[in-house]
C-alpha cells in the first residue's frame, strides 16, 4: 500500500510545496494539472444512505465525517477532509443529498450545490459514486442522473463506482457479480463509467481497510493518467476560477446564479416523476380549470341520463 501510494504521488503529484496564499475558503484559485499540484481531489456522490460518509472515513483512515445508521439523511452540508499519502495529500469532499429530485426543494437557491463546486474547485480528479452491493435501486439510478445533471455528462469519464458492504460478496469476485447480475441498470452504469469499480467493507480491520483503499487508489491512478493529470472541468468550474479576487460569499452567489441559469427543469431531469406533478398555475387559472372539469362532468352525466336502452329483437 505505502509503495503504491509513494509511486502514485511521485508521478502524479510532483514535489512542489503549494504556497498558502494559493488556497482560500473554497479551494484553489489557480487550475493546475495533477502533475503540478500536491493535492488530489475525490468527490463522493450518490443517494443518501449508501455509506458515502463511512467510505470517506475509510479513505481518510479515521472517523472524520459524521456517519451513523439513521432513518433520515445524516449529512446536511458539504464537508471536506484530507489525509497525507506519501509525498502528497488527498482531499475528500463528502456531499449531502444534492442529486435526487428532492434537491429542488432542499436547495432552491443552489447555495449548497454552489458550495460543492467551490469546495472541489478547480475540479475533482475522480468522482466516487457510492452504492450498496445488492441494493442498486431506482433511487440510485436517479441519483446518478442527478450527478450528470449537476456536473455534465462528461463526468462519467471521471467516475469510479464504489460498492459498500463488500462483506456480502463473501469472498466472491466483484467483477463476476457485476457481470452476472440481473440488474441491467447496474450493468449499464458500470459500463458507462468505463468498468471502473471496487468494493469497501467500511467496518474492516486496519489491514483489510488499507488494502481496499490501495485498490481504489490504483483505479484513481489509472484514471488520472488517462486524463493527462488534469482535473475534471466545465464552464462552472472555469467561472469559479475567474472569481479568485472576490469574497467567498460573492463567489458563492455568482456560482449559484450560473447553476440556476443553466439548470434543467425538474420534469426534464426526471421525466417520469413529472407525471405526478400538477402544472404550476395562478389562482385564476386554477379556477378556470376547475370550472371546466365540473362542466365536463355535468355534460357527461347529461349524456348518460339521455341514453335509452336499445330494443331487443327476438
Amino acid at each position: 500500500m505505502n509503495k503504491l501510494c509513494l509511486g502514485f504521488f511521485q508521478v502524479i503529484m510532483g514535489g512542489r510545496k503549494m504556497p498558502r496564499d494559493e488556497e482560500n475558503a473554497y479551494g484553489f484559485q489557480e487550475p493546475r494539472s495533477a502533475l503540478q499540484e500536491r493535492r488530489l481531489r475525490l468527490l463522493l456522490a450518490g443517494r443518501s444512505g449508501t455509506g458515502k460518509s463511512a467510505t470517506g472515513n475509510s479513505i481518510l483512515q479515521r472517523k472524520h465525517f459524521l456517519s451513523r445508521l439513521a432513518a433520515t439523511a445524516v449529512t446536511s452540508a458539504c464537508a471536506t477532509g484530507s489525509c497525507r499519502w506519501a509525498s502528497g495529500d488527498v482531499e475528500v469532499l463528502d456531499t449531502p443529498d444534492l442529486f435526487s429530485p428532492e434537491v429542488a426543494q432542499a436547495d432552491p437557491g443552489f447555495e449548497e450545490r454552489g458550495r460543492c463546486y467551490l469546495l472541489s474547485a478547480p475540479g475533482p480528479h475522480a468522482v466516487l459514486l457510492v452504492t450498496q452491493l445488492g441494493r442498486f435501486t431506482a433511487q440510485d439510478l436517479r441519483a446518478w442522473q442527478g450527478v450528470k445533471a449537476l456536473f455534465g455528462a462528461g463526468i462519467a469519464a471521471r467516475t469510479i463506482v464504489v460498492f459498500t458492504r463488500r462483506e456480502d460478496l463473501e469472498g466472491g469476485s466483484l467483477q463476476q457479480y457485476v457481470r452476472d447480475t440481473d440488474n441491467r441498470a447496474l450493468r449499464e452504469l458500470v459500463a458507462e463509467c468505463g468498468g471502473r469499480c471496487c468494493a469497501f467493507d467500511n467496518r474492516a480491520a486496519d489491514g483489510e481497510r488499507e488494502a481496499q483503499v490501495g485498490e481504489l487508489m490504483g483505479l484513481v491512478e489509472e484514471l488520472v493518467r488517462d486524463q493527462g493529470g488534469a482535473p475534471y472541468t466545465n464552464d462552472v468550474y472555469r467561472l469559479a476560477q475567474t472569481l479568485g479576487g472576490l469574497s467567498p460569499e460573492e463567489r458563492l452567489r455568482r456560482v449559484a446564479e450560473r447553476l440556476a441559469a443553466h439548470a434543467p427543469s425538474w420534469p426534464e431531469r426526471w421525466p417520469l416523476a413529472g407525471q405526478w406533478r400538477w402544472p404550476k398555475a395562478g389562482p385564476g387559472t386554477r379556477y378556470k380549470l376547475g370550472l371546466a372539469a365540473l362542466l365536463g362532468a355535468l355534460f357527461l352525466l347529461y349524456l348518460l341520463c339521455r341514453r335509452r336502452p336499445e330494443a331487443v329483437t327476438v
